[in-house]
């Protein structure tokens, strides 16, 4: 078995905090079967600001749990090359393996020769793009894009959540020079989608029906944060649309604001709402505990994804659809990422146009009006879910490499273009010598050659001057 270090971001699913992000769920999709398969595994994560209920919780945090070795950091500490050194070098790794994009970033700086694996979670210069479109400034894309180059520049294989950021990513590796002789025939990564714990959710107490919406209420959810990629404006006029003709539609959101990455998309929503006709209609939870998560999609009936359709989107991919598949929730999505055609083609779910108001409204009144339908399609999404995309299946690249662990064949090898200018200068300088050393010779192959023809011409001459005279 391989002894593997894994960098990432917590909280993690089975520490119940009060927010569960993407990040932490993607961290334990790749620890999870490797600690499974037998693996000696220690994993090392930044826990994501504002997502523990208690505040001071010391900056490093060991834990031995039953099969893995677990440190918590946090982001101040997590930063420092230093505590990850000293980690590193306690437990003295065959291979690392890192997920999101600051972990993987903080990874390759590391400065150890051991093979590794780097999770994209989501295409960084997207993201940054569409940021930058909700903060109304592109200040911040270099820092974006210097993170991605280095990871990039510097490790061995990558994972991604769609073959569309595979092939964006294979197009980055290409401006950096790794498409180079020496990986002509090598493979730089796979697509690991977003996956699923095979284990029911229990739904193990009533958190909204008879409370907050009636036993017979057709309830919308909305769960996790409202990030860039949110078209709140649909959204929010399909529901008032639905709303004037079926007021037994309620909509119930879990989930809020993501500080540091998106304050504005949130407020914006909540401030629709409350100016509305229907503010009774929207029953806006915030952020919950995880552990009350599951009991929303029991007592949901159709779990709604609304997306822009952006490059962010396109490359990406949902994880909350993955919750709802799990829980058997019937999903309502954008047709934009990857993972909704996938749910439009299987019939597994349903799906409606972006920025279209009109086919979001027909819908959700067919679904209000159609209960019986959609759960069946609910349980048909479990079944695909639990059996294609859960955890073991999609991470079957990683479980391989990790059993024999190698660096990328250009390691130690590798030219970057923006070093190279000046041997690529010197490099036009030699072909332009050249091309003029060719040019004067056949310069003066055409003198020489003009020579001859003058030569031969009044050698013609002169033969017809002859022929002239034996003629008289």
């Amino acid at each position: 078995m391989t002894k593997i270090m894994i960098f990432g971001n917590s909280p993690l699913p089975f520490e119940n905090e009060k927010k569960l992000s993407a990040l932490g769920k993607r961290t334990w999709q790749f620890t999870k079967p490797l600690i499974d398969d037998g693996h000696e595994v220690c994993l090392v994560c930044m826990r994501v600001p504002d997502a523990y209920e208690q505040k001071d919780l010391q900056d490093l945090i060991v834990k031995k749990e039953e099969k893995f070795l677990y440190y918590s950091l946090s982001e101040n500490e997590f930063r420092k090359q230093k505590s990850l050194l000293n980690i590193y070098n306690d437990f003295l790794p065959d291979c690392i393996v890192s997920t999101n994009i600051f972990p993987c970033y903080q990874t390759v700086n590391l400065g150890v020769e051991k093979p590794l694996w780097a999770d994209l979670f989501g295409h960084a210069m997207a993201e940054a793009q569409a940021k930058a479109a909700v903060d109304k400034s592109d200040e911040f894309l270099y820092s974006y894009w210097s993170q991605e180059k280095n990871i990039i520049e510097k490790a061995d294989i990558f994972s991604y959540v769609s073959t569309s950021q595979l092939l964006a990513t294979i197009g980055e590796l290409g401006t950096i020079g790794r498409l180079n002789r020496f990986t002509n025939e090598y493979e730089f990564g796979y697509v690991i989608q977003n996956g699923i714990i095979d284990e029911d959710f229990v739904h193990d107490k009533k958190v909204i029906r008879g409370d907050l919406v009636k036993e017979d209420d057709f309830v919308i959810l909305w769960s996790g944060g409202y990030n860039t990629w949110c078209d709140i404006d649909t959204l929010f006029k399909a529901l008032i649309e639905v709303m004037k003709v079926n007021k037994k539609i309620k909509f119930v959101s879990t989930g809020g604001e993501i500080k540091g990455q998106d304050e504005k998309t949130y407020p914006h929503f909540l401030n629709l709402i409350i100016n509305s006709k229907f503010p009774q209609n929207f029953i806006m939870k915030g952020w919950i505990p995880t552990e009350d998560i599951k009991n929303y999609y029991f007592e949901a009936d159709v779990g709604i994804n609304i997306d822009k359709n952006i490059r962010e989107v396109r490359l990406g991919c949902k994880m909350r659809i993955l919750d709802w598949l799990r829980a058997g929730l019937p999903v309502l999505t954008t047709k934009v990422c990857e993972l909704s055609k996938i749910i439009e083609t299987e019939k597994i779910g349903f799906t409606f146009k972006p920025t279209d108001i009109s086919d979001l409204k027909q819908k959700i009144l067919w679904m209000a009006s159609n209960k019986d339908e959609i759960r069946k399609i609910g349980i048909k999404g479990k079944e695909y879910a639990f059996k294609n995309l859960n955890y073991n299946v999609t991470t079957k690249p990683l479980r391989k490499w990790v059993k024999n662990p190698a660096f990328a064949p250009d390691k130690g090898k590798i030219k970057r273009f923006d070093k190279e200018k000046n041997v690529h200068i010197s490099y036009l300088e030699k072909l332009a010598k050249e091309r003029y050393d060719d040019a004067v010779k056949a310069h003066k192959e055409i003198k020489k050659a003009h020579k001859e023809i003058k030569k031969l011409g009044q050698y013609i001459e002169d033969m017809k001057q002859v022929i002239k005279m034996r003629d008289i």
